[in-house]
């Protein structure tokens, strides 16, 4: 916040929100698909960031007692980014696949 302001402070959240609501946007669209597996790995990690990033801003907040976790994709942690960039790059191939089976492909 100190670097960011307000403005950028309420963008960070609504970008967090937006992307949380995308991934599972993305795990319905899958298992309306019949992927059930694939919808329920991306919703896992929709819910995955989106926890993540609720308990940094409220510990940020002083609302909770510090948990240690880093704000996703923002905070730097070696093998906590990693771990968020793999799990993004999961979600991207279900969204791939979801494209490739409504326009008749195969997977």
């Amino acid at each position: 916040g100190e670097e960011f302001g307000l403005v950028g402070v309420a963008m960070v959240i609504g970008l967090f929100l937006w992307l949380t609501r995308r991934i599972m946007h993305i795990g319905r669209q899958a298992i309306a698909l019949d992927r059930v597996f694939a919808g329920l790995v991306a919703q896992g990690v929709a819910i995955w960031i989106g926890f993540q990033a609720f308990i940094n801003m409220g510990v940020n907040l002083g609302a909770l007692p510090t948990k240690g976790l880093t704000l996703p994709l923002m905070s730097f942690g070696g093998s906590a980014i990693l771990m968020n960039l793999v799990a993004l790059a999961v979600v991207l191939r279900v969204d791939y696949e979801n494209k490739l089976l409504m326009r008749g492909g195969r997977v």
